[in-house]
Formats: structure tokens, C-alpha cells, sequence
């Protein structure tokens, strides 16, 4: 037979505050087991488990309405999917802290070096080769071809391929992420490219001397133990496009279930 206790009692047997457990009653996670005579709360033996499993969940940063969903679940299968996702994104919060916190203590600002949450975005990528800083022909020729499609696009990139003089290389152009893309008859891929956290610098040199910038973003990279996810790309914004800095992505930030 199951044994009752007060609020008090109840407290003190699981370590859980009185008011802890009006709040989850509230919140509509953990309701008394009954009402005594006098209207006090009443708690079972039996509840012990299911508040300390909510208390534990809460800590770990688990929203109240997946913890509801979870308590209702009867099916092990899906608790266990919800366990494992829970354990993906409180990962993926570490991972963002510790970008964070590696940030602040590299001194990055005297550096010229940022970082920036890049949005998910669609690119639609061509190849093209043409020696150092010279590329600015295949970017009109094709920003025209998009432009005479309506395709509307808001930034232009460039991702190096190989070469050291006359370089082989990807320039590209994000569009919406829910743009239909139809009527291209020669690109090399379309990258749906992922929310993430960026490490940059600006350059505004002479475009003969970006290597230089490349070396030391690596260079940045390497003594402070970020680790790439993806090349580094030149990103060319603003107005006509003139703004350019470099990105090296460090940290996909995008959750399941988002």
C-alpha cells in the first residue's frame, strides 16, 4: 500500500522545495497524490521517482512542455528518441559555450577577429578560374545570369579550390533557403548551408594580398584550438558587393527538432 505524506514530508524525503513542487503542480508536471480532510496536500512513496526525474530534467535545461510530453509518453521507443535529442542539443549548448568562452579568452578583438552567427542560407556555386583577385569577371557574368532569372540573392562568395598563382575556385550566391531553383542549366552544386558560428576577420587591402589574411586567420585558428567545420570563404556584401571579409566556420548551430 502506498504511503501518504504531506507537502512537508514529501519535501524533505526527496529534497525537492515546497515551492519547487507548487510549481510544478502549476506548470501541470506533478500533481498531488490527494487532499487530506483539511485540504493539505497529500503525496505518495510511489511519486518519488517521477519528481526527482522532473527535478533532474529541469536542471539539465529540459523545457517544461518536453518534460509534459515525456511524462505522458507510454511508448519507451519514443522516450528515448526525446532522451537522445535532448542530449544532441545540450551538446550543441556546450559546444556554443565553449566557442564563446574560447572567444573571450584569445584576445580577439586587438586581432580584428569576430565572431558572427551566419544565418542557414542556399548557395548556388560555380567554378571558375582566374589568377589572384581577379575574379570580379566571373562574378558579374554570373550575377547577371541570376539577375535575368529573378533569382534574388544577398550575398556573393568565393571558397579557394586549389592553385597557388592561377587559382581554381568556387564563387557563389546566397539565395533564400525555400527558393526553387529551376531553371539553371550549368552550376557545380546548390549547398544548403547550415546555421552556424563563424570566426572573421575584415580585409581591406588590395586584393592581390588576401593570402596574407588567409595565413593569419589560420594562424589565429591553430594557437587557439578552434577547429574548422567547413573552408574558409570570402564573403562580399554591402553595397555593390565591395565589403569582404573572411568567415571560417567553427560551430554548426542549428538543434533537431528546429
Amino acid at each position: 500500500m502506498a504511503q501518504l505524506m504531506n507537502i512537508q514530508d514529501f519535501s524533505e524525503r526527496t529534497g525537492i522545495s515546497k515551492s519547487a513542487l507548487r510549481y510544478y503542480e502549476q506548470k501541470n508536471l506533478l500533481f498531488p497524490w490527494g487532499r487530506s480532510t483539511n485540504g493539505y496536500r497529500l503525496y505518495s512513496d510511489d511519486q518519488i521517482a517521477t519528481v526527482k526525474l522532473i527535478s533532474s530534467l529541469r536542471l539539465a535545461g529540459i523545457p517544461i512542455k518536453d518534460i509534459q510530453i515525456y511524462l505522458l509518453e507510454n511508448e519507451e521507443t519514443r522516450r528515448q528518441e526525446m532522451m537522445e535529442n535532448w542530449i544532441y542539443n545540450v551538446k550543441k549548448t556546450r559546444d556554443l559555450l565553449m566557442v564563446s568562452l574560447r572567444y573571450l579568452e584569445s584576445d580577439s578583438i586587438s586581432k580584428e577577429i569576430y565572431l558572427i552567427e551566419k544565418n542557414a542560407e542556399q548557395i548556388i556555386w560555380f567554378t571558375a578560374e582566374s589568377k589572384t583577385g581577379e575574379f570580379k569577371g566571373h562574378f558579374s557574368k554570373r550575377r547577371g545570369e541570376l539577375q535575368k532569372l529573378n533569382i534574388p540573392f544577398k550575398n556573393c562568395y568565393l571558397k579557394y579550390l586549389s592553385g597557388k598563382d592561377f587559382i581554381k575556385a568556387q564563387i557563389g550566391f546566397g539565395v533564400p533557403t525555400d527558393l526553387k531553383i529551376n531553371d539553371l542549366t550549368e552550376f557545380a552544386l546548390i549547398e544548403n548551408m547550415p546555421k552556424c558560428i563563424c570566426i572573421a576577420m575584415p580585409f581591406n587591402e588590395p586584393l592581390s594580398k588576401i593570402q596574407n589574411s588567409y595565413n593569419k586567420l589560420m594562424s589565429y585558428a591553430l594557437e587557439h584550438k578552434w577547429t574548422p567545420i567547413a573552408p574558409i570563404l570570402e564573403r562580399y556584401y554591402g553595397e555593390n558587393f565591395t565589403e569582404l571579409e573572411l568567415l571560417m566556420p567553427v560551430t554548426q548551430i542549428e538543434r533537431r527538432g528546429e
